[in-house]
């Protein structure tokens, strides 16, 4: 590799921020409204880009330049999300070959960017890119690490992969002076993820800042421990978010040249406040046609009015495409629906959800309990999160170890009345997990509005990169 190129030592050069997001739409997601907050927030402190491939590029927000890497897809998936909804088992379509195929079109695709630039820059790159920690510092530039999980479950990673207690016991108490008594069943554990923390971690140690999609109130306590579990040299983690997806990525309809209302809130218009319950499990979770058909029944049998949102083609009944209401609710199927403006949305009063992390956000910042129903990684993690220690949450799956058993139509009806308060003697908790609701969504209006948490975090990173570039020594915290 060539040596690193000569930059701009002017004080007054904008950083120049290059994101590099993991080929997945969650993870994607983001990390390109964070670039798009750097280009448009900034007032001429940064600027940013993004390095992704085609398929992402097409995604990225308005405004935000891209570097498109081409990439070869193993097998033809260009999104990592549909690889695993597939289950694909052949070997040139498996994990390790998407994650090689993505070295093998973002690293150059990073390094020119990098060495086109002249002024100061850095890298902000999704955390299981290990890579490209090793690319910022070939090309002299600081790294920051940025997680698309919360500080809660990256935190109950490390503290298991550190502390793992021998025997192992089932359930067990997250070990390592975690910040708050949890109990995790085996089965929550994602022992795939924790086979990988060694490469991820010696990755993380060459960056000179952490950061996450998160915000102090919410996270304060778990984003220190995981500070003080950090390899490498000491480095500071920052905490910038809530940041959602932009929904101008989304084409929303059009009409005599203006955005016509989605259908799917004028339908919510006609409904009595916090009256509906949303379901969705994000765009890439899977449920059986077995499961579809008990979910369908249980929210029929739960006598409340649901918006049930399948984005993936398919869905109940098959349909690829589909909207309709009924007397029991409305149901749509194979499209993107706008999910942040759905959870604010006053006729909207609680969330069954898949327990994604950026699903968990919105929902948080809307200020709205959910009911948990994790299917895959870091998810069930997230719940024990939700319910446990920020008690907004009820869970569906009554068994907690049967992570794979069908959930049953009983179950669904039970969950949806205790979170839209069913009157059965639960009307003092239902309560309380609402007022923390609310308080939880003032607090994340607050840490990203002018002055909050989050924008002074996300001012304090850009503040130590551009005094590193000022620096003769290597660009490192």
């Amino acid at each position: 590799m060539s040596p690193p190129a000569e930059r701009s030592g002017r004080p007054d050069a904008p950083l120049h921020l290059v994101f590099v997001p993991f080929l997945a739409r969650s993870h994607f997601a983001p990390l390109a409204a964070k670039a798009a907050d750097a280009c448009r927030q900034s007032g001429g402190v940064t600027t940013a880009a993004i390095v992704t491939t085609p398929h992402f590029a097409s995604l990225a927000p308005p405004g935000v330049p891209v570097h498109v890497a081409g990439f070869r897809c193993p097998g033809g998936h260009e999104d990592f999300s549909h690889l695993q909804l597939q289950g694909v088992d052949d070997e040139a379509s498996s994990a390790p070959a998407f994650f090689s195929a993505a070295e093998a079109a973002l690293a150059p695709a990073l390094e020119a960017a990098l060495r086109d630039h002249d002024g100061p820059a850095a890298v902000v790159s999704d955390a299981v890119l290990y890579w490209a920690p090793r690319v910022a510092r070939e090309c002299g530039v600081p790294h920051v690490t940025f997680h698309t999980i919360g500080a809660f479950a990256a935190a109950a990673m490390v503290a298991v992969h550190l502390h793992r207690p021998e025997p192992f016991p089932d359930p067990f108490d997250v070990p390592g002076g975690f910040p708050h008594p949890v109990k995790l069943r085996r089965a929550q554990v994602n022992e795939e993820a924790l086979a990988h923390f060694p490469l991820f971690r010696a990755a993380e140690a060459e960056s000179c800042a952490v950061v996450f999609n998160s915000f102090s109130a919410l996270e304060a306590n778990f984003a220190a421990y995981y500070q003080s579990q950090l390899a490498g040299r000491p480095k500071k983690v920052f905490l910038v978010g809530p940041v959602l997806a932009a929904a101008a990525a989304a084409s929303p309809r059009a009409v005599n040249g203006g955005a016509e209302r989605d259908p799917i809130l004028q339908w919510l218009d006609g409904r009595p406040a916090g009256s509906v319950v949303y379901v969705c499990f994000g765009s890439t979770c899977a449920l059986g046609e077995s499961q579809l058909r008990e979910l369908a029944t249980g929210l029929r049998a739960s006598r409340r009015p649901f918006l049930w949102v399948i984005p993936a083609p398919g869905g109940e009944g098959g349909a690829a495409r589909e909207e309709r209401a009924s007397s029991h609710g409305m149901v749509v199927a194979g499209r993107w629906a706008p999910q942040a403006e759905i959870l604010a949305h006053r006729a909207v009063g609680g969330f069954v959800t898949h327990c994604g992390w950026n699903s968990v956000l919105e929902a948080v910042r809307a200020g709205v309990p959910l009911a948990t129903w994790p299917l895959r990684a870091e998810q069930f993690v997230n719940e024990a999160f939700l319910v446990e220690v920020l008690r907004v949450g009820v869970r569906v799956r009554e068994e907690a170890d049967q992570v794979e058993a069908l959930v049953p139509a009983g179950a669904v009806t039970r969950a949806v009345g205790r979170l839209m308060g069913n009157g059965q003697g639960e009307a003092e908790a239902d309560a309380a997990r609402r007022a923390r609701a609310r308080e939880l969504g003032a607090a994340a209006r607050a840490a990203v509005a002018e002055g909050g948490s989050s924008c002074r975090h996300w001012t304090g990173l850009v503040e130590e990169l551009k005094a590193l570039h000022g620096r003769d020594s290597d660009p490192q915290m």
